[in-house]
């Protein structure tokens, strides 16, 4: 049932989803909210805000969206947190869908890079720390999640913690 729902949303248009799956995301929110105080992980000063994985400019041409974006629009709107584009694509890369793990790894290098802009003013503000949630649609071999995490990890001083709709 998940992988005919995500289909709908993402390969044919039906965005009126969005609205289900922000609610689920809402739910994975709050699980890795708990996980994060059982853990001691939760840095209670830091500025909380959520980011998505960014899709290339070729695919955002064919579907018209970027559905972990509208997936982190939804979830920011639920839960009160603010949602900034701090990811952009630099190359496109082929459906990860069709590729094996190490396909996946090597494919996925140096493909995310920080928006500097955004950079620039967050590093101006006064959060000592930043807690950020990373959203996507699909959690397969985490390689997509990882270089994202990477990535601000490099550029910020920041706990980042993956949210996904489905695995």
């Amino acid at each position: 049932m998940m992988k005919e729902l995500l289909a709908r949303y993402k390969y044919r248009g039906d965005e009126r989803l969005k609205a289900v799956i922000g609610q689920m995301l809402v739910h994975a929110y709050h699980l890795l909210q708990e996980e994060m105080r059982e853990f001691d992980t939760d840095p209670g000063s830091a500025k909380r805000l959520i980011t998505f994985v960014p899709v290339s400019e070729r695919r955002l041409l064919e579907r018209g969206f970027n559905q972990a974006e509208q997936m982190a629009i939804e979830l920011g709107r639920k839960v009160g947190l603010p949602v900034l584009p701090l990811l952009s694509r630099s190359k496109h890369t082929d459906k990860q869908s069709f590729k094996n793990r190490s396909e996946r790894l090597d494919d996925l290098v140096h493909v995310f890079e920080i928006n500097e802009l955004l950079l620039k003013q967050l590093l101006g503000c006064q959060a000592a720390s930043y807690v950020i949630y990373i959203v996507d649609d699909v959690y397969t071999t985490g390689s997509t999640m990882n270089q994202c995490a990477r990535v601000l990890g490099e550029s910020l001083p920041a706990k980042v913690f993956g949210i996904t709709w489905a695995r």
